[in-house]
């Protein structure tokens, strides 16, 4: 006897595809006296659309179609049906006897085509057999092509490039149109999160949005899924059972194949089928079922492997995109192969201009064969590279300052394959500490200004005393003057009276003319020693202040220290004496004068400084010793102090920016930082200092002889 599809069989399954009820139970009354061996059950649609729909959902082993269906116009619309149902029999019922239609229906993908008038039992049962006997063997054929076929399939899609939960989706897809019999066309791929022992559901197909919603995370060890991830094995059940924690109401009687996916041992996820309630575990679908999960673990480790990548690939981009240096990336053949958004920005050229094209050949304004001859050296220089400066013009004709370095990029032999510049465009910062080196010589400048009045006001003022006594004496000498011119001329007309003689004797006696002609020579003399110490201090002001020239040029080192010392005599001489020691023959050096004064004035007047903390009120004078000497291509100048010498914790700072040892308001903490940039930077030169605690500091500044001149 037949049964209803719904009830529980894994007998022959049939489906009547018939939109006269009429017809359909005179099927169903001739299926139902066929005397077979197998129970036959059955199910009944009445549209094409209807039948592919349902062969879509469950597995059917043979399909009765009516010829007459509204939606099935000519014998060519069995070619959906047969697409859809592949090797299984259809068995195409007409109402009237016509040969010339039956055999186009067979032509297009029938395989029997019955008179339904002429039609008995026997004669069904015998085309029934026949139709199934023949479809199990091509059945079994396709099945092993079809298993191979989802596995080509999945393997075809590994390599495709596509968002990961798509890629699921379509697999999930191909491994459900594998030929399993009892398979429902239903499924879900759900993704391990190791970090916290859960699964995600990733792919789902037709499944019950509640039970979606419910199955979204899943615990290792919870359901069917949590315990194939759990145990790492396969997960079998003909129907609903007590493993199924999830549960939404009204839930169709199905099984389930839950397949873990492992790699090493580890769980990546799994993969979960629904099958008819009552199905029988097969041998050869748990072999499939493994060669399936094998691929959706290879699948899955190099989708994430490819989302790694990607994403670094991404924060890398992102890094880079975020810098504000230049980078431009030039391989072995001396191509642009990476341009980033900074250099689009400063040279205002985008990467698909330049990439891909010589570096030599960018429309850059900028002076290439110096800049290739600094990499050249630096590249040749395996010990360091080298920061350099180069000038570049933008399209606007502004003139801009790079400082370039070069990394190149070594493989894991050392063999060079191209190589990295990194510029930073440092004309602001360049314009910047010119500023702040032109702000601490105008402090220097203005702290020494006072000293200054105070040094010139000395012999001004003495000045001015003896000026006025010049103006006084020539004021009584004039009178002496007219009084003898008056008796001169008495004496030409012998009109002389001795009271006139006595009178001019008492104007001499009272003017003490010995004394005026004893001390006007003197006034003159400190008068004018006056004016040379003036003019002293301010030709040193201004060779302190304008030396002439912003470019190295050949200086008298010696000649320098005075003027320094000069301009700084208010600073020192109430803490210090200073002592010199100047080679004679001191070579000239070429340096910038302007910049080499400031470091000479700033060590000079910490020198003091530091002697004035030692000694205090007492009154004592410390010493500051200078001398100079050449050697080895060196000009060498050492600054020594007697005050408190430098503590050990300050020692590794003394030239760091804005460190200072001074109280509060005292010190900036710029000025050794400066030294040290324009000793060491400017001029390739050296600044060290040796120091001993309640003895003193000496500060030695080394300048090469032998350096180019601008």
């Amino acid at each position: 006897m037949p049964h209803d599809i719904s009830q529980h069989s894994n007998d022959i399954r049939v489906l009547l595809v018939d939109d006269d009820p009429d017809s359909a139970a005179e099927m169903k009354d001739l299926l139902q006296r066929m005397d077979a061996q197998q129970k036959i059950e059955h199910n009944r649609v009445e549209l094409l659309a209807d039948a592919l729909h349902e062969i879509s959902q469950t597995h059917y082993d043979l399909i009765l179609l009516d010829t007459g269906l509204a939606d099935m116009p000519t014998p060519s619309a069995i070619r959906s049906l047969r697409d859809a149902f592949s090797y299984a029999p259809i068995i195409a019922t007409m109402k009237y006897e016509d040969p010339e239609l039956a055999a186009m229906w067979v032509g297009e993908g029938a395989d029997e085509c019955l008179f339904v008038g002429e039609m008995d039992e026997a004669s069904l049962k015998r085309m029934v057999e026949y139709a199934i006997k023949r479809y199990h063997t091509y059945s079994n054929l396709h099945q092993q092509s079809r298993t191979h076929h989802v596995l080509n399939t999945l393997l075809s899609l590994s390599l495709k490039e596509m968002p990961f939960d798509q890629l699921l989706k379509a697999c999930l897809d191909v491994i459900l149109s594998a030929p399993l019999t009892d398979m429902l066309h239903q499924g879900a791929i759900l993704v391990s999160n190791s970090d916290n022992k859960q699964l995600w559901m990733m792919a789902h197909t037709n499944l019950d949005p509640e039970l979606v919603e419910l199955c979204q995370r899943v615990e290792f060890g919870q359901c069917l899924c949590g315990c194939a991830a759990e145990t790492g094995e396969i997960q079998f059940t003909d129907c609903i059972d007590e493993r199924h924690e999830n549960r939404t109401e009204g839930m169709s009687p199905h099984g389930h194949y839950v397949v873990p996916i492992l790699s090493r041992g580890d769980v990546l996820g799994v993969l979960t089928l629904y099958l008819r309630e009552g199905h029988l575990q097969k041998e050869d679908e748990i072999v499939f079922l493994q060669g399936v999960a094998d691929t959706l673990a290879g699948i899955i480790e190099r989708a994430r492997t490819n989302d790694q990548l990607a994403l670094a690939h991404q924060q890398n981009s992102r890094l880079l995109s975020s810098l504000t240096s230049i980078l431009i990336g030039v391989d072995e053949q001396q191509c642009i192969s990476h341009w980033n958004d900074k250099a689009a920005a400063v040279f205002e050229l985008t990467a698909e201009q330049v990439q891909g094209k010589p570096i030599a050949e960018c429309p850059i304004d900028w002076n290439w064969e110096q800049i290739s001859n600094e990499i050249e050296t630096n590249l040749s220089n395996s010990m360091k590279s080298e920061r350099f400066d180069s000038r570049f013009k933008q399209q606007n004709g502004s003139n801009r300052l790079l400082s370039i370095c070069v990394t190149p990029y070594n493989d894991s032999i050392g063999h060079s394959d191209g190589y990295l510049l990194i510029a930073d465009d440092v004309t602001e910062q360049k314009q910047l500490e010119s500023e702040i080196q032109q702000a601490q010589k105008l402090q220097s400048i203005g702290q020494l200004a006072a000293g200054i009045a105070h040094e010139i006001n000395t012999p001004i003022q003495y000045v001015g005393d003896n000026v006025r006594f010049l103006r006084d004496a020539f004021e009584e000498i004039s009178e002496i003057i007219d009084s003898q011119h008056d008796l001169v001329e008495r004496a030409r007309t012998n009109n002389i009276a001795v009271e006139q003689i006595d009178q001019l004797d008492e104007q001499i006696d009272e003017v003490d003319l010995e004394y005026l002609q004893e001390e006007i020579p003197k006034s003159i003399q400190q008068t004018l020693d006056g004016v040379d110490r003036v003019a002293t201090i301010v030709r040193a002001m201004k060779e302190f202040s304008h030396p002439g020239s912003d470019e190295k040029t050949l200086t008298d080192i010696n000649k320098a220290i005075e003027s320094t010392l000069t301009v700084a005599r208010n600073v020192w001489k109430y803490h210090a004496e200073v002592s010199l020691d100047l080679q004679p023959a001191l070579p000239q050096v070429p340096c910038i004068p302007g910049p080499v004064n400031e470091v000479l004035l700033n060590i000079i007047v910490n020198a003091a400084h530091a002697i004035a903390e030692k000694v205090g009120e007492s009154g004592e004078l410390g010493n500051i010793a200078i001398a100079t000497e050449s050697t080895n291509d060196w000009c060498v100048i050492r600054i020594s102090d007697s005050g408190s010498g430098i503590p050990e914790d300050a020692r590794h700072h003394v030239f760091d920016p804005f460190f200072t040892t001074k109280e509060v308001g005292k010190g900036t903490g710029q000025g050794l930082s400066l030294s040290h940039k324009i000793i060491v930077d400017q001029h390739d030169g050296e600044l060290s200092f040796e120091t001993e605690l309640g003895v003193g500091t000496t500060f030695i500044i080394k300048l090469p002889i032998t350096g180019e001149i601008n």
